[in-house]
């Protein structure tokens, strides 16, 4: 664990939003006119830009959180906080604006979580600590995975489902990432031969399901609040629901389990026992089939982040595409 992992070295989306206290104010106004005592950039995430705010009146902190990528959402990631309010942990949306006439991005205004990031506890290489952590997030994919919707699709603000176009299946967008040229180049023609090959013999595990669940879609340990409470480790908020969809809970195990190589082994086990902890049991070919939704997800991040623009990101979703081809006989 002592090369980067976990998106710890990745580039970020855009640039951090510089926030001065006078426009920090008039965004919290909506809210409340307390007096803000300190405006702290929380750095961890790669699009939007988050800030704590403190108060001089020892008011709890809150944070404000601007949009960096795309308007609506805002507003789909409060519909869904409201979806899942007394089923899984997240914070509470106190205020939220994104017609863009107060603030030029979408903003809201949302619960201070206290606790770490998972990312931490797995990087302090404490087994008890990452055997909790990892078997809490298990049992809480399994909790998304029985929210159901009657189709697959991507959702608009409001939470209804357009259902995914042919290309946007998962075989046929595979398929046509294989095609681009910033894919192609990152890859090289050799690895690009060798997921080509493992796609083509592999594509019934690729093919759509018709039970659609919440996917979080970037389900991963950089995402996700944890706290101790009575001297073990529980998640304190499931963080970052902007990339959610109608899907399977197979892609969101894929995101889990991405560096699980380079991982000690009882993450995966403690991880896989959270899931099955109900009485669910994962398909015999389920992590195949996770990790061919992850190389979707990882074939996408180097469509949109080409080594000139992004090379730590792009190298290391090269990398871990050759990882999966190497170990692919040991799934």
């Amino acid at each position: 664990m002592n090369e980067p992992i976990l998106k710890l070295h990745w580039e970020r989306f855009k640039a951090h939003v510089d926030l001065d206290m006078k426009t920090a104010t008039q965004l919290l106004s909506p809210y409340c006119i307390d007096a803000i005592d300190e405006l702290t950039l929380l750095s961890e995430g790669c699009a939007n830009t988050n800030y704590k705010l403190t108060f001089k009146n020892n008011r709890t902190p809150i944070v404000l959180r601007i949009y960096m990528r795309e308007q609506s959402a805002l507003r789909r990631e409060a519909e869904i906080y409201k979806l899942l309010e007394n089923k899984i942990p997240v914070p509470n949306h106190y205020f939220a604006d994104d017609s863009c006439q107060r603030y030029p991005h979408p903003y809201a205004l949302i619960e201070w979580i206290d606790g770490k990031l998972m990312r931490e506890v797995i990087l302090s290489k404490n087994e008890q600590a990452i055997c909790e952590c990892a078997f809490e997030a298990g049992k809480y994919l399994n909790h998304l995975r029985q929210i159901k919707f009657d189709r697959g699709g991507f959702f608009d603000k409001n939470l209804n489902v357009r259902p995914f176009a042919e290309e946007e299946k998962y075989l046929p967008f595979v398929l046509n990432l294989l095609q681009d040229q910033i894919v192609k180049d990152s890859l090289g023609s050799e690895l690009l031969n060798d997921v080509s090959s493992l796609v083509e013999k592999n594509a019934i595990l690729l093919m759509d399901v018709d039970n659609a669940n919440l996917t979080h879609g970037d389900y991963d340990p950089a995402n996700i609040m944890v706290k101790t409470i009575n001297d073990k480790w529980n998640i304190a908020a499931i963080l970052d629901w902007e990339f959610a969809f109608s899907g399977t809970y197979l892609l969101d195990i894929g995101l889990m389990l991405r560096y699980s190589h380079k991982l000690p082994k009882y993450y995966e086990e403690r991880f896989v026992a959270g899931l099955e902890s109900s009485g669910h049991r994962l398909p015999k070919t389920w992590k195949k089939q996770a990790k061919l939704k992850d190389l979707l997800c990882l074939l996408q991040l180097i469509h949109y982040n080409p080594y000139t623009e992004k090379p730590n990101l792009n190298r290391d979703a090269v990398s871990l595409i050759a990882n999966i081809i190497k170990d692919w006989n040991t799934y």
